[in-house]
């Protein structure tokens, strides 16, 4: 008994179901339906880019139609089936423009077999511009400031592209004068290596924020950087004594007593905190006062803040005194052979210089113990002529000599031996 109900039952839902679908689709065929947000596309950019345009508005983006068709296709029509399409290859000046727009139904519903009720609109609104293109700098904003200790390179700084070339609406892109990326310093202590976005500028410094109508040939720039560890050091010179002159008898002045040096931060910090300039410098040839251009010696990879390679140093001699010394004790060594030399100069001045005491005793001094030394080796000039003597100051280290000695002397040939006589 059971059983017989199930069946009954069963045998009545498909018996109706039957009955329904010969009445939807015999009976009562035709139905009607609102198809809304269906997606607006507008055809031709391409021709448009080729004549130098480009859709910049689009006003009309979606649609709704009440169509009338069978229940069966219209089951089929939905947003996502259904295709607007508007054609804007005619235009060919920049304005605002209706323009008509086609159904496009699925390949499976004959689009005989549907008729359109009703539309939102049957025009579609677009707005043309000229297209143009333009090619901007790509520049770097500086922010912050790097830790003390530290030295950004930002005059050495790259950024790859260097420009930046967009393309889209000449009302868009002709405000458009530079392409920046912005970077922080703040606790930068190493080179950086770093990707940065674009952010498009006008000439009164204004953010342009692009449209989807515009192009550009790249987003972002690789920054690179470098970042040096930077510590001052004071300058110093190394002094030779010498003749009489101490290290307490020079005065020492730098252009600049400290510079400020950058590079490695391991050969950086490896540094004393003097640093040695030039090479040293001999008291004994300064008269009074003499400036020297020396070198920074500085470690590889190691340069000045300023960039300068090198430094002014100007030594005066103080706390000395000086005279005039008449020095009578000429000597003559290696004369050549065959010849004699003779001494014209009687008597020469030569100015020494130290201890205002020392200097007293040699004025005082008949035998100051000074003499002066004419080397003739290598020479082969006959007559009077004058020559450089070495000033011989054994007798009094503590005091210095400041100028040469010059000395006149006389080559002549030597007088011939007479010949001997024999007795008769």
């Amino acid at each position: 008994m059971q059983g017989r109900k199930i069946a009954t039952l069963l045998i009545s839902l498909l018996a109706a179901f039957l009955l329904w679908l010969y009445v939807i689709t015999s009976i009562a065929p035709e139905a009607t339906a609102r198809i809304s947000d269906i997606p607006v596309t507008v055809d031709g950019s391409i021709v448009l880019e080729e004549r130098g345009l480009i859709i910049t508005d689009q006003r009309t983006e979606n649609i709704w139609l009440e169509v009338s068709a069978s229940r069966v296709n219209l089951t089929k029509l939905n947003s996502s089936s259904i295709r607007i399409s508007a054609d804007a290859s005619k235009i060919r000046e920049p304005g605002t423009y209706e323009l008509s727009y086609s159904v496009i139904y699925p390949d499976t519903v004959n689009s005989n077999d549907v008729d359109l009720l009703r539309q939102s609109t049957s025009r579609v609104t677009v707005t043309v511009s000229r297209l143009d293109t333009k090619t901007v700098p790509a520049v770097i904003s500086w922010q912050g400031s790097v830790p003390e200790g530290y030295t950004a390179e930002t005059g050495s700084a790259t950024l790859n592209p260097e420009e930046v070339t967009l393309t889209g609406p000449t009302e868009e892109i002709s405000k458009i004068t530079e392409a920046r990326v912005v970077f922080d310093l703040s606790a930068m202590n190493e080179t950086v290596i770093q990707t940065i976005p674009f952010t498009f500028y006008d000439e009164d410094g204004n953010i342009i924020l692009i449209s989807d109508n515009t192009t550009v040939s790249a987003e972002s720039a690789t920054l690179t950087l470098q970042i040096l560890r930077s510590r001052q050091v004071s300058l110093q010179v190394e002094l030779v004594e010498g003749n009489g002159v101490t290290a307490d008898n020079a005065v020492v002045t730098f252009s600049t007593e400290t510079i400020t040096v950058k590079g490695n931060a391991e050969v950086v910090d490896a540094m004393d905190d003097v640093l040695i300039v030039g090479s040293p410098i001999e008291l004994s040839k300064i008269r009074d006062q003499q400036t020297f251009r020396c070198n920074l010696n500085l470690p590889a990879g190691v340069t000045s803040d300023t960039g300068e390679t090198t430094v002014e140093v100007t030594v005066a001699i103080v706390g000395i005194s000086k005279a005039s010394i008449p020095v009578t004790d000429i000597r003559v060594i290696n004369q050549m052979e065959g010849y004699e030399t003779s001494v014209t100069s009687k008597s020469v001045n030569v100015t020494v210089r130290g201890a205002t005491s020392e200097i007293n005793q040699l004025r005082n001094s008949k035998n100051n113990g000074i003499y002066i030394l004419v080397d003739l080796e290598g020479n082969t000039q006959t007559g009077s002529f004058t020559v450089v003597g070495t000033v011989v100051n054994d007798a009094h280290p503590d005091v210095g000599v400041v100028d040469e000695a010059q000395v006149s002397v006389s080559v002549t040939p030597s007088a011939e031996t007479p010949p001997e006589t024999s007795e008769g």
